[in-house]
């Protein structure tokens, strides 16, 4: 997050966010994760480690735990209804299972060092939100922009290139988005569609 960078700019290992931009906005998620790899840096290099950081973006996916964190809940608010619009922004998104992998990989690889971005897609939320309303049309989805009429924001380029010479292949986001969506229900999360009785009398 760093209001700074050139749209047209690649984000890559180089690049980090703007913390006092994150802070003054209250992003302090954001500033805890930057601060936690930069004393992990630190430390590492005052005990003569060799560290390596995978850095994931937004994860989608199937969930182990029964609540709803950060990244399942950016699902299920416009799924539910709680959300009546969206904003006029870009998030980079990946599947929690990638990010396992990566780990994985990282930790297999005796010459990985340093950080790796674990990034699969970066999407405008109104592309987002017509991925998830053609996966599941049931859900009544917002279309609604918070800033209509003004132009929508670019999705910014990125670089997943050290994650895919380690091996890595990213799931697609309309994968990871549908199993996080049937996880959500199957968690009590969300209410499962009702399917009318002359279609139900179909599939007999």
């Amino acid at each position: 997050m760093d209001p700074n960078r050139s749209p047209d700019a690649v984000l890559n290992e180089t690049c980090w966010s703007d913390y006092e931009y994150c802070k003054n906005t209250g992003n302090l998620y954001c500033c805890a994760k930057m601060m936690a790899e930069i004393t992990a840096t630190e430390e590492a290099s005052k005990r003569g480690l060799e560290l390596a950081v995978v850095v994931p973006s937004m994860t989608m996916g199937p969930m182990l735990q029964q609540s709803l964190n950060f990244s399942s809940s950016h699902v299920a608010r416009y799924l539910t209804g709680v959300k009546p619009t969206y904003p006029n922004a870009v998030a980079a998104y990946t599947d929690v299972r990638d990010v396992a992998r990566a780990h994985v990989l990282v930790y297999e690889h005796p010459d990985a060092r340093g950080r790796y971005l674990c990034i699969g897609a970066v999407l405008h939320r109104a592309h987002f939100l017509q991925l998830l309303g053609d996966l599941f049309p049931q859900y009544n989805i917002t279309a609604k922009c918070e800033d209509d009429g003004k132009p929508m924001a670019k999705p910014y380029k990125f670089s997943n290139q050290r994650l895919r010479d380690l091996g890595l292949e990213f799931t697609p986001l309309k994968e990871s988005l549908y199993e996080t969506v049937t996880c959500l229900q199957k968690k009590g999360h969300l209410p499962l569609p009702v399917v009318p009785i002359a279609q139900k009398r179909a599939y007999l």
